[in-house]
């Protein structure tokens, strides 16, 4: 009988280790190939670990005339706009900041006074720029070689409402100012001529909205919270508390000033949560309540219009829209409407009102006076806010389910473009010039600046907070 052996000989080294050395040379093989590449975009190698080292990036502001800026306000965001850095300029007008290397930064520059200053698709290179060598015994510098920042200069413009040496003067002229109301009750300050963000409010206390209006001379701000009890008078440059007024009448619902009085009228809900709700006429100077008209517990979006001789009052329950008289305090008339508006806006010419609804799908056109409705146009789902533009040939509609601004073709009554904004924009406001408007974005607390003639947007504001409501005054 045969016995059969077992072959106890050990196997080769290269048998044993052939499969972890062929991972080892693919290893070094990608490793190099990864040490090979250059970008596309920059032509810069691609170096683990090196790619995303910081570069120094020195910015210089200047004004109209070539002279440097102190003070101004230098920030870098990428092309998903998120910011990368952020520094002031010193005496000699320059700001440097460390940024990663990406080939596609937007710089911009602002300062009270001028008008923003900005440069987009700017490439900034990795690796140093090599600069003779110092001497060992400069005093607080090292030997040998040492990186140049790269350069971009921003000149700003002139402030809106300024020219020559009055704007190099930095002297003060024609303010626009952009307030900006979040849900978390409070007031966000903007200089809309520079883009300048300037302070916030207090909390105002505890709500869903807050609510703005501005005095006749422009220099206070009333606010309110939805629902809240009492308006707030803030000064209008420093928002500090001026005023708290108890109206004792049940939570607000709205605020307007009248453009030809100045007294502010307020729209009250029932304390106790019957249908009669109340309007009343403040006036502002003696602090007191001088006149309330009963009105339904729905009112919002108190409007008048513009040369002040009627009152518009929308009641949401009763999808119907009331025309009063301030003067005599009475109702005029009141236009039943197909359906309760989330927003709407006046004609240039003031005949017709557009109206849209969150929760239709019509833009719809009706008389001003008696209610008729004129056309429709289907816009979507979503549409929360409209703006007519004072050229009388264009409109915007917002949506907030999706995102965007729609412009609207007034004489070919048809969308024609649409343009992208932040997560859920709640209002919108025009630029005094009709060539900017402001999209006030709660889900990503921001401004999105549209250019109206580019169709495009072309700055967006990190405000922080729900931005909700925006008042834009010139004063």
């Amino acid at each position: 009988m045969k016995t059969s052996q077992v072959d106890s000989r050990r196997p080769s080294l290269l048998v044993r280790w052939w499969l972890p050395l062929s991972l080892l040379a693919v290893i070094v093989v990608l490793g190099g190939a990864k040490l090979a590449l250059r970008s596309a975009a920059t032509g810069q190698p691609i170096l683990p670990g090196v790619a995303n080292a910081p570069v120094s990036l020195r910015v210089p502001v200047v004004d109209a005339v070539g002279q440097p800026v102190n003070q101004a306000v230098v920030e870098v965001r990428d092309r998903f706009n998120a910011a990368v850095g952020s520094q002031e300029t010193g005496p000699t007008g320059d700001a440097t900041l460390q940024i990663p290397p990406n080939p596609a930064y937007v710089i911009t520059a602002r300062k009270l006074g001028f008008g923003p200053g900005r440069i987009e698709n700017v490439e900034v290179l990795s690796g140093p720029t090599p600069v003779p060598t110092l001497a060992a015994a400069t005093p607080g510098l090292p030997a040998g070689p040492r990186p140049t920042p790269q350069l971009i200069e921003i000149r700003l413009g002139m402030a809106e409402g300024q020219s020559g040496a009055g704007a190099l003067a930095s002297a003060p002229g024609s303010i626009a100012r952009l307030y900006i109301g979040h849900t978390s009750p409070r007031v966000t300050l903007v200089d809309a001529s520079s883009q300048l963000l300037l302070k916030h409010s207090d909390p105002l206390g505890q709500g869903r909205q807050t609510l703005l209006a501005a005095n006749k001379d422009l220099n206070r701000l009333f606010a309110a919270w939805s629902g809240g009890p009492d308006v707030f008078v803030l000064d209008g440059a420093e928002l500090t508390l001026q005023r708290q007024t108890p109206l004792g009448s049940g939570g607000v619902t709205s605020i307007a000033v009248s453009p030809t009085t100045g007294h502010l009228w307020v729209s009250t809900s029932s304390s106790d949560g019957s249908e009669g709700g109340l309007l009343s006429e403040m006036d502002t100077a003696a602090q007191q309540v001088t006149r309330r008209m009963p009105a339904g517990s729905t009112v919002f979006s108190l409007r008048f219009r513009p040369d002040g001789a009627v009152l518009y009052v929308p009641q949401r329950s009763a999808n119907s829209l009331a025309l009063v008289d301030p003067d005599a305090g009475r109702v005029i008339t009141t236009l039943r409407l197909s359906q309760w508006p989330s927003d709407y806006t006046f004609s240039a010419d003031g005949q017709s009102l557009y109206m849209v609804n969150i929760g239709a799908d019509k833009l719809v056109e009706i008389g001003a006076s008696g209610g008729e409705q004129r056309r429709s146009l289907d816009v979507g789902t979503g549409a929360n806010g409209v703006v007519a533009h004072p050229d009388g040939q264009r409109l915007y509609v917002l949506n907030q389910l999706l995102g965007y601004v729609q412009f609207v073709d007034l004489a070919a009554w048809q969308v024609v473009d649409l343009v992208p904004v932040g997560r859920a924009p709640q209002s919108m406001a025009l630029a005094p010039d009709g060539r900017s408007l402001y999209v006030a974005n709660a889900g990503s607390g921001s401004i999105s600046i549209i250019d109206l003639d580019k169709h495009t947007t072309r700055e967006t504001l990190t405000t922080g907070g729900n931005p909700s409501s925006l008042l834009l005054v010139r004063s």
